[in-house]
């Protein structure tokens, strides 16, 4: 058997391969640019995990792996390829090349390593039907949830020689960035459940890894505990902090391989391929094309100021609706504080089910201001009171735009979005309370795009999931935009504190 071979990974391959949770199923996942260390990281995990399997009575440490790719040829032309780079025939064990089999030997591993594509539903069959200590997902953006959910079935349940118990097992795997209206996005950035108060879904994990400085960025995030489904973030190829920058021409250290590779790409090429941004489909043009997510994400939650009401820009529907909570502070700033997207609820539920609890523990004691989609005032098919009405039937402040165009719309969030008064941007969304808002901002609200032409089809947005968050986001724009176009129209006039819609400040 072949001595281990010697590799010197890059830092994060290192933290990758090491991270595990003994004697429990564990997921692990890392996206990053082209080029990033990630599929070599992937496969010396396997070599890492197996090694830590306990011996047989032989003193051998048997373990089996299936490594998916979503195509014979993907899986032929790149994941094998770079397989054999590493543990090549002979040396480092052998291939069964009939089965896409190759048992590795090193030292006093031996691990049964199984290729499977997932062409068509008789791969999918094989795949599923295999009894593993592990599975490896290539390009895992690629694979359906079913299938992945289908696999993490198998995993642990390979019958070791002797009556050996299993020490180990799980389920990891490398990625480009894909698209953010893809599955593999909610579940890899987990989201905030608003009724416990903890983060579920992956743990992003925090690099330069520093286990305290982890352990402190889980408790400020809220991260549910026991979770053991870990996601790293590579930077950028073309940042300072790139990786694996010594393995690639012109093996200096520097990013020139990545400068080289960025002539004569499209930027949403650029930016999901070297920048490892996710993305939205290419189908699809953005409403709001003036947003930019370096720009107008604050870094940290945003706090709340109870003596400034808050606006709530609406959209209702019961095929969707949406609630997004917006405060202007008197610097001029537009803070957007939270959101609440639902589907099937009438406005009477939205307000006793979501809106009352939200707003008791996000904003205790608030003054809210609705700044409603115009039809909202119209009855509904299966009520006599329209959401306008019920919401003035509960005595809240509820004003109604004179129609509901779109432009008008756009053109107040263009005029927060290009503003930065004293170089401060005079946007900012929170990071944390606002995940639909913002995903519907950086492409998820968008145009429909007729690729044939390369032109938009129709004047409004597409229906989608990000439709209503956009849409609300739009009218509470509205409502502060109107009073900035007011004020210029009268001119220049003592200072009075604003209304806000109504007589709060003459109220006091």
């Amino acid at each position: 058997m072949t001595k281990l071979i010697k590799y010197k990974p890059p830092p994060i391959a290192k933290e990758f391969i090491k991270r595990y949770q003994p004697g429990k199923l564990f997921y692990d996942w890392i996206v990053g640019p082209y080029g990033s260390g990630k599929t070599t990281a992937m496969f010396f995990k396997l070599l890492y995990m197996a090694r830590l399997q306990e011996p047989s009575p032989d003193g051998i440490r048997y373990s089996r792996c299936v490594i998916v790719r979503n195509t014979m040829p993907q899986l032929r032309d790149t994941t094998l390829v770079s397989w054999d780079y590493w543990f090549k025939d002979g040396e480092c064990g052998h291939w069964i090349a009939s089965e896409n089999r190759f048992i590795l030997r090193i030292a006093d591993v031996e691990c049964d390593v199984i290729f499977r594509p997932l062409d068509t539903p008789a791969d999918v069959q094989r795949a599923l039907g295999l009894e593993v200590s592990f599975v490896i997902l290539d390009e895992f953006r690629e694979i359906p949830r079913p299938i992945v959910e289908g696999l993490s079935g198998r995993i642990g349940r390979y019958k070791l020689p002797g009556g050996t118990l299993m020490t180990n097992w799980g389920m990891w795997g490398a990625s480009n960035p894909g698209t953010e209206d893809a599955w593999w996005y909610d579940y890899l950035h987990g989201s905030l459940n608003r009724e416990t108060g903890e983060r579920e879904g992956c743990i992003q994990v925090k690099f330069p890894f520093d286990i305290h400085k982890q352990e402190a960025y889980e408790e400020e995030q809220h991260y549910k505990p026991g979770t053991y489904a870990w996601y790293y973030h590579q930077p950028s190829g073309l940042g300072p902090d790139a990786e694996n920058l010594d393995n690639l021409p012109p093996f200096n250290g520097s990013n020139e391989y990545y400068t080289n590779m960025a002539v004569g790409k499209s930027r949403d090429w650029i930016k999901q391929y070297i920048d490892a941004e996710w993305g939205f489909s290419v189908t699809g043009q953005p409403v709001a094309a003036s947003f930019n997510p370096q720009v107008h994400m604050a870094k940290k939650e945003l706090p709340y100021n109870r003596f400034l009401p808050i606006v709530v820009g609406l959209d209702p529907g019961l095929g969707g609706s949406a609630l997004i909570f917006m405060q202007q502070d008197l610097n001029g700033r537009l803070n957007v504080l939270g959101e609440l997207v639902q589907r099937g609820m009438g406005m009477v539920r939205i307000i006793e089910e979501r809106m009352q609890p939200y707003v008791a523990t996000r904003f205790p004691g608030a003054r809210l201001i609705f700044a409603p989609d115009p039809a909202a005032a119209n009855r509904s098919s299966n009520d006599e009171k329209s959401a306008v009405q019920i919401l003035r039937d509960r005595k809240f402040n509820v004003q109604i735009e004179t129609n509901n165009r779109l432009p008008l719309r756009i053109d107040a969030i263009d005029h927060f979005c290009n503003k930065a008064p004293a170089g401060v941007p005079a946007l900012q969304i929170d990071p944390i309370h606002c995940p639909t808002l913002t995903r519907a901002l950086k492409g998820g609200w968008r145009y429909a795009i007729d690729l044939k032409r390369d032109v938009i089809k129709g004047a409004e947005p597409e229906d989608n999931p990000f439709t209503h968050p956009g849409d609300a986001f739009g009218y509470g724009c509205r409502y502060y935009h109107k009073g900035v176009l007011k004020h210029e129209k009268e001119g220049s006039h003592p200072f009075r504190p604003p209304s806000y819609g109504g007589n709060e400040y003459a109220a006091r």
